[in-house]
């Protein structure tokens, strides 16, 4: 639910709106902007400043589908990063990345003085399921497929993700996984293909 402040600058005749992601990689937490500028607003009541572009991580490419999820389905959500020309591919894109917490806002600013209006609002809880490194002409780029909070909820031996991490943690030692990279497809464990998904 909006902030009345905010849903009154919404509903005017212009607003000045941002999106806001924040990624508590470990050690180095990425907030960024869908822009340029900066933005700083309270998260888990610490002041948190969002900027365009992250020393590590890089500049934020885009959004995928957000899903709101229903029935069995937790929420999902989908972002790009754009790491630095000179990043190094084994640190922008591990397994460890599974389970680290996404958040996504969207607010408005106030143009003339830059500040935040009310209070954002949360669009996204959840976390990172997949990251999945993109390598194009001398450029990187790294996709992360998240899921909600929720999906906890559905961790049982017939959800077996098909992750290096979450496969340790099933099978602590076992380094099949370890192994395989870019699988295309997706591979349903412990139960049968969903019906009217062909593999």
């Amino acid at each position: 639910m909006f902030h009345p402040a905010l849903d009154a600058a919404l509903a005017g005749d212009r607003a000045t709106i941002f999106a806001a992601l924040h990624v508590d990689f470990d050690g180095d937490p990425a907030a960024l902007l869908d822009g340029s500028g900066m933005v700083t607003f309270a998260v888990d009541g610490v002041s948190v400043t969002f900027a365009g572009e992250h020393p590590v991580w890089g500049t934020w490419d885009g959004i995928d589908d957000y899903s709101d999820g229903a029935g069995d389905e937790a929420p999902s959500f989908g972002f790009s990063l754009l790491p630095p020309v000179d990043a190094d591919p084994e640190t922008i894109a591990t397994d460890d990345m599974q389970g680290v917490r996404v958040r996504f806002w969207i607010g408005a600013i106030d143009p003339d003085s830059g500040v935040v209006i009310g209070e954002p609002l949360l669009l996204f809880d959840g976390e990172i399921d997949v990251p999945t490194l993109v390598i194009a002409q001398g450029s990187l780029r790294v996709d992360h497929d998240c899921v909600g909070g929720m999906e906890r909820f559905f961790e049982n031996e017939e959800g077996v993700r098909l992750a290096p991490a979450f496969h340790k943690r099933v099978w602590p030692g076992e380094l099949g996984l370890d192994f395989i990279t870019g699988v295309p497809d997706p591979v349903y464990w412990g139960q049968s293909t969903p019906s009217g998904v062909r593999i």
